[in-house]
């Protein structure tokens, strides 16, 4: 049998799990509406949870209401733009600052304010085998309601849980995978 007759399509046109158990992501196409999209993927079991975040310097407060996490812990995490810009999405290790707040040290400095959205996956306790994790974002313009499509380099993206996509103002997201 060839490499090609292994791949295989998911197409989700909201938010919501597009595989579960291990995968290879080999490539993603997206397709946008009126208005800027943006799509999320995330190696989960899980859906990702909403909070919101700021950053001044380089910590990013994250807040959620009982976010029920630990010092420890690592999140995957996509942020939205707020006033000053946006955080850097990614996989984090957090520090507990509060009932409702962890913090993230992030690489570079900068101020944003506003309260934009983020949302996470989280792993409580820091060896698990199957890590919960961010895995990438995509965004498209206002208008673009053409297919853009991006390969994974290398050998794509391996999950072990499952594909999560989080869509927002997207008619349509497909994943190529074996």
């Amino acid at each position: 049998m060839d490499s090609l007759s292994q791949i295989r399509q998911v197409s989700r046109r909201e938010s919501g799990f597009a595989l579960l158990g291990a995968h290879r992501l080999k490539v993603v196409a997206i397709v946008g509406t009126a208005s800027a999209g943006k799509l999320t993927i995330f190696d989960t079991d899980t859906a990702p949870v909403a909070g919101t975040y700021a950053q001044s310097g380089t910590t990013v407060t994250v807040t959620k209401t009982d976010h029920g996490l630990s010092t420890g812990d690592v999140v995957g995490i996509c942020f939205a733009t707020g006033t000053g810009g946006t955080a850097t999405s990614g996989n984090y290790p957090i520090t507990v600052t509060a009932t409702n707040t962890f913090t993230i040290t992030m690489l570079n400095s900068v101020t944003i304010t506003g309260t934009p959205a983020c949302n996470y996956v989280a792993n409580s306790g820091s060896k698990q085998p199957k890590p919960k994790r961010w895995l990438m974002c995509k965004t498209v313009s206002a208008s673009d309601i053409f297919a853009n499509i991006f390969d994974i380099p290398n050998s794509g993206f391996a999950t072990k849980r499952g594909t999560y996509f989080l869509m927002s103002n997207l008619s349509e997201a497909d994943a190529f995978y074996e």
